[in-house]
């Protein structure tokens, strides 16, 4: 499974995704809609992703569109509330999980977003560029207001914390705000170095949406439940405790490898959530790389040009070489593998994508996320029984994981 938190820069990596073959056989489970107030709506389209829709005299606003595997279903579900065309879609990040259903939505809207976005959809390290539908037309450096369906909304620029290209929607009549992905409600940030973000920032970006919104205003992150200007606050001392605590070891002189086995963060494990896919060592990762000033290149950039001049193969040698002779020198994460290996899923090459996540599973091999994603490249080749073998193994690893539970019942025909 595409973990949200670390893939490198695209669009097509961030998120968990079952994005597949055999979802386009299948239809995917219809969208739940939910009324929020006044013309806005919450639609579910996974069990952990949602968006957010005005619907009214003017048309439908979206904003994100989910993963393009589930566009279908979201339009389905916007006619069931009677829903005009899609007129507006305002994408608050890059990520599949929010861009995906640009191209099936999207057609005749106008697609708004940072220019950050645009920048991610289609590029990765030496691999061959992806020619995407539904790109942003017009993008957003500064605040701006539309007014659509009797409300002004805000969009509000807030680059640099969850990525390079984050947008705040505010619902100023509804007082209601999208925040996207700087807040993963109940859970650790995603702030990753590899696109832009960067763990510091990300608690000015949230205090700065503190003194920018109003105190009555209702939350709405695109993973997790809904939450108050409270629980903004809760959410900001988690950062600001966190990234104190790692301070602190790095004053001590310690270095990453030395901290991330001390476990500083063990105070918040209630923050700590395997089922999402987020856990003490991703958020320590990046709080170091903010507060080091700089981040370690992803290994990935020298495999992809390996790849590219020689095949999979050496891309794996290159990985194997590096990590014995250079370990300092480069990102190793379980995340960096997972998030090459959906690059290749995107471009059609499954099998350089299944050796890149048996490479994951050889590297980490006590991962849940990295035999989940496996199967899922199996099951994308038309090899079911090696896809329930890995998706099994994924839910012995982690028994919470509902993406490998819903897998597994779909290939076996629960």
């Amino acid at each position: 499974m595409l973990t949200s938190s670390r893939a490198v820069a695209l669009l097509f990596v961030i998120a968990a995704a079952v994005i597949v073959a055999a979802q386009e056989a299948e239809p995917p489970p219809p969208v739940e809609a939910r009324h929020l107030t006044g013309p806005l709506h919450l639609l579910r389209v996974t069990d952990t992703t949602q968006v957010v829709a005005s619907v009214g005299p003017d048309g439908t606003l979206l904003v994100d569109t989910g993963y393009a595997a589930t566009a279908e279903a979201l339009g389905e579900a916007l006619d069931g509330l009677g829903a005009g065309p899609v007129r507006i879609i305002v994408n608050t990040h890059g990520d599949a999980d929010h861009v995906g259903g640009n191209a099936v939505l999207g057609n005749g809207a106008v697609i708004m977003a940072h220019p950050f976005v645009r920048q991610q959809m289609g590029t990765y390290f030496a691999l061959p560029a992806v020619t995407t539908d539904g790109v942003p037309t017009i993008t957003l450096e500064t605040e701006a207001t539309i007014h659509f369906n009797g409300e002004a909304i805000r969009l509000l620029p807030v680059p640099g914390g969850h990525t390079a290209g984050d947008v705040v929607v505010h619902f100023t009549e509804s007082n209601v705000a999208c925040l996207g992905d700087i807040v993963l409600s109940g859970t650790f940030p995603n702030a990753d170095p590899a696109r832009g973000g960067d763990a510091q920032h990300l608690a000015e970006v949230l205090r700065e949406m503190k003194a920018t919104l109003p105190e009555a205003t209702l939350l709405v992150p695109s993973h997790g439940a809904m939450i108050s200007m409270i629980g903004l606050q809760t959410y900001l001392e988690m950062v600001e405790g966190t990234t104190a605590a790692v301070a602190d070891e790095m004053a001590a002189g310690r270095e990453l490898q030395e901290i991330l086995e001390r476990k500083p963060l063990s105070p918040w494990a209630e923050w700590e959530r395997p089922d999402r896919r987020l856990s003490f060592d991703d958020w320590t990762r990046e709080i170091y790389a903010s507060l080091a000033g700089s981040s370690i290149p992803s290994i990935c950039r020298p495999m992809t040009e390996a790849l590219v001049e020689d095949g999979v193969e050496a891309a794996v040698a290159i990985y194997e070489t590096e990590r014995i002779e250079r370990p300092k020198s480069w990102e190793f994460a379980e995340n960096e593998l997972n998030g090459f290996g959906y690059q290749l899923l995107q471009r059609g090459m499954v099998n350089e994508a299944i050796a890149i996540f048996e490479l994951n599973v050889e590297a980490y091999p006590e991962a849940f996320n990295t035999y989940d994603s496996l199967a899922e490249a199996y099951m994308t080749a038309g090899n079911d029984e090696l896809a329930v073998a890995n998706y099994q193994r994924s839910l012995d690893l982690n028994p919470d994981n509902a993406n490998a539970t819903a897998m597994l019942a779909r290939l076996r025909g629960d």
